[in-house]
Formats: structure tokens, sequence, C-alpha cells
């Protein structure tokens, strides 16, 4: 199965409309093609209604997008296995105990190159403006959220 035939069985077509031996080469083809899997993933972010140009990479929309009914904290999931703050603008690896978080630079899928953290900008700027401790100061609701970023 070649790139085409597997986008028009999978992404222009359902997959669970075809018979047994063709939903199999579309697996294998999915699992073997990098490319293939990509525009699966991206595909059914879109279709979701996620904006996968607004981030790195797919994988990383993916994490930042990150919705489980079971946690709606996305640091409670076990399947959230990379963490997105949006007001520090980074992504992390959760490891340790729990709270502890790994910054990463890049996609562990792909090697898209992250966007540099917003994290001693954050403390610059809230500093700046008279708040020298915001981890025990009520600080503007702005700063709670990734607003801070793009109205500053």
């Amino acid at each position: 199965m070649d790139c085409s035939e597997f986008k028009k069985c999978w992404i222009e077509g359902d997959i669970n409309s075809l018979d047994s031996n063709l939903q199999e080469m579309v697996m294998d083809h999915f699992r073997s093609c990098s490319e293939c899997s990509y525009a699966v993933l991206v595909d059914t972010l879109e279709k979701r209604g996620v904006a996968v140009a607004d981030y790195p990479c797919a994988h990383m929309a993916q994490y930042a997008e990150f919705y489980c009914e079971q946690h709606p904290n996305p640091k409670d999931c076990n399947d959230a296995t990379i963490h997105y703050d949006e007001v520090f603008d980074e992504y992390s690896i959760p490891h340790g105990d729990g709270n502890s978080q790994l910054t990463i630079n890049n996609c562990p899928w792909c090697g898209a190159k992250l966007p540099e953290s917003k994290r001693d900008l954050w403390f610059d700027t809230l500093e700046s403006i008279g708040y020298d401790d915001p981890w025990d100061q009520e600080i503007p609701e702005k700063y709670k959220s990734k607003s801070w970023r793009q109205h500053s």
C-alpha cells in the first residue's frame, strides 16, 4: 500500500467500512510510515477543532490540547506524558514525585524545536509591576494564562 492509497482509505474514507484484509494493510502502512501516521494525527486533531498550525508540531498540539474525561487536570492523568504550561509556553515531562517536571526543548517524536520558555520573562514582568513573590501574592488574572504573553 502506498501513501496515497492509505490516505484515501483512512483520512478521506472510513477505515471501519473496509474489509478486514484491507484494514490490515492500512494498519500495517500506518505502523510503518511515519509520514502517514503523522497525517492521521493532524487530521484527528483538526477534526477535534485543534489548530495544529498554532503549535510546533502535531505531537505537541496533541499534548497541549490533551483532554481526558476522568482527569480534568492533565497533570493527574498518566496518559498525559507531556505537559504543556500555557503561562510559561513550555513543555515538560513529569517525573519523580508527580510534581517535578523536566522541561524539554524538542519534540521527543519528531525533533521539532519547541518555543523558549517564558518563565523568566513572566517573573521579570511581574517584578517590574511590583510583584516580587507571585506564588504568594494575588496577581492580575491575565498572568494566570497565556494572555499576558499575547497582550504585552
